[in-house]
Parts: structure tokens; C-alpha cells; sequence
């Protein structure tokens, strides 16, 4: 008895018929159900996206976006699922696609691959891995924001009208915040500069505003690692 083998050409017969009746393989409920979870769990992603954002500007188009990435992708993984003919031309199709739009934050990565990969379960039928993996990836995101909340470093930049006053600044800076790292010192005949890493209490900068009514420093700048600029 010969064993019966399947060669390329075979492959791509099936994927011929199969593209011939792959109108007929979703129904209209199913296609209409899939793009229905895709919609709920990217309008999901929405709002953890929202809540967790920690950059210097909220760009609402950004988030909307994600939406329709996992509406976009469930609509190409339904269309090529099953059909090898039409993932090879898709593959075509979409490799002359360029995005240069820069993120600017690497968790927006993160968000991005988030939605690809709920459109991909949900094109599939694949829910309950849509649905747990982003009640998984929110609980982690939410965890992992918040620890970063509570240590968020600052650079503080000190303008100090004399040198001499220099070190009772410091000390009182060090007394008011939970961290206090010095980064660099320059005095010229006209004042002195101090840059510090700190952690503030409860994001208090109160203190700056007493160092400014005493007259013992001229500028305070608080510098976030992200852009963010407060001045005191």
C-alpha cells in the first residue's frame, strides 16, 4: 500500500477551491460577532490605555487608533484564515505598507502589539484568549504604572544667589524630599548651580516656594525624565 503524500502544488489546489467558497465559510453572525469582541476588547484597551498613560501629551487620535487595529487585523485574519493563496497575497499587499509615524513611548509598543494580537484571537474565534490575556496584561500594566508613580525621579536644578548659601540649600532640599542624589555643582561670581535626582513627597514641592520667600535661592526647575517641567 503507497503512502499518499501532499505536494506544493496540492496545497495551493485546495487553496484554490478553498478561495472560490471562502465567501460562504463565515456566516454573516459570526463575522459580525467576531468584529463585535474586537470592538469591546479594543474599547477596553481604550480605557487601560487612558488610565495608565504617564507621557508629557494624551493624544486621544493615538487611542482610537488602537480600536480599529484590532478591528482591521480580526477583518484580514477572517479574510486569509484557512487560505493559502490569499495569506501570500496579503503578505504582498501589506509589505508595501511604510510606517513612519515615531512613538515616542516605548510602552505605546506595547498597546500596539496588544491590539494586533486581539484582532488576530478574535479573527480566529480564539475569545477567551482575547478576553483573559488583556484582563492578565491589565492587571500587570496597572501594577507596574502605579510602582511606577511612587518612584518617579525628578531633576531638581538649583540657582543659588551666593556660593555660600549653597550648602544650607542643599541640606534643607535633603530634609524635604525622600531621595536626594547630587549630580553636579557649578558656582560662577554670580551664583551658584546645584543638579540633584530626587523623589518627592507626595509630589510636595512646597519647600521650593520657602527657599524662594527667604531670598536664598533665584530659580528652582524640576525636571521629569519624560519632559515634564514644573518650575518653582
Amino acid at each position: 500500500m503507497n503512502a499518499q503524500t501532499t505536494t506544493f502544488g496540492d496545497i495551493f489546489n485546495k487553496s484554490f477551491v478553498a478561495m472560490q467558497s471562502g465567501i460562504q465559510r463565515l456566516s454573516v453572525v459570526e463575522i459580525l460577532t467576531n468584529l463585535l469582541v474586537s470592538f469591546l476588547v479594543g474599547l477596553f484597551i481604550y480605557f487601560v490605555y487612558k488610565k495608565t498613560f504617564q507621557g508629557v501629551l494624551y493624544q486621544r487620535s493615538f487611542n482610537v487608533s488602537l480600536i480599529a487595529i484590532a478591528m482591521v487585523i480580526t477583518l484580514v485574519i477572517m479574510t486569509i484564515s484557512g487560505n493559502l493563496v490569499l495569506s501570500l497575497g496579503m503578505v504582498g499587499a501589506l509589505s508595501i505598507v511604510r510606517f513612519r509615524t515615531p512613538i515616542k513611548d516605548p510602552v505605546d509598543l506595547v498597546f500596539i502589539f496588544w491590539a494586533i494580537t486581539v484582532g488576530i484571537a478574535d479573527g480566529v474565534g480564539y475569545f477567551n484568549i482575547s478576553i483573559i490575556g488583556s484582563v492578565v496584561m491589565t492587571i500587570v500594566l496597572l501594577f507596574m504604572t502605579r510602582k511606577a508613580e511612587e518612584e518617579q525621579p525628578y531633576l531638581l536644578v538649583l540657582q543659588i544667589p551666593t556660593s555660600q548659601n549653597s550648602q544650607e540649600v542643599i541640606n534643607t532640599a535633603k530634609k524635604s524630599v525622600n531621595k536626594f542624589t547630587l549630580k553636579s555643582k557649578t558656582i560662577t561670581p554670580e551664583y551658584a548651580e546645584v543638579t540633584a535626582e530626587i523623589r518627592l513627597k507626595k509630589d510636595d514641592t512646597t519647600f521650593l516656594s520657602n527657599l524662594q520667600d527667604t531670598n536664598k535661592i533665584k530659580k528652582a526647575t524640576i525636571i521629569t525624565y519624560s519632559g515634564d517641567i514644573l518650575e518653582g
